[in-house]
């Protein structure tokens, strides 16, 4: 099976921060490129990621920060306008991401299929957010 590729698409350095602390944990965080929003339109936001994604072939993941915001739309429409569902390189986009989905992905980019790691992604996510109350001693 070959490597899922990915791309960060997130505001300002939150996508730097998050590929500098999965260095921390993960170890070298090799093909795995980052593009802030920062300082570019939706447009040209747009334009850059689809850029990026344009020679996936076979597909792969574009990880935002969250949903509704111009990183998640803008891959949206990236995706859609370079291999929408039904191609044989189909663009997913995953939204949320965080510290656990990201150390996932690094894991697991050279195991699954596009849409079956992206759909582990988005459990992965869900199983993160948890509550711990802590009551005073």
């Amino acid at each position: 099976m070959s490597r899922v590729p990915a791309l960060l698409v997130m505001h300002a350095d939150l996508g730097a921060a998050l590929l500098h602390a999965a260095r921390q944990v993960y170890g070298p965080c090799e093909d795995l490129p980052v593009l802030s929003n920062e300082g570019l339109s939706r447009v040209a936001l747009e334009h850059a990621i689809a850029g990026k994604v344009a020679g996936w072939s076979a597909g792969g993941l574009v990880l935002t920060d969250f949903w509704g915001g111009s990183c998640h739309l803008c891959g949206i429409a990236a995706a859609r306008a370079c291999g929408g569902a039904g191609t044989a390189g189909e663009i997913v986009v995953v939204t949320g991401l965080n510290l656990p989905m990201l150390l996932d992905y690094l894991h697991n980019r050279d195991r699954c299929a596009v849409v079956e790691l992206a759909e582990r992604l988005q459990l992965k996510g869900q199983e993160s957010v948890r509550l711990q109350r802590c009551q005073p001693a």
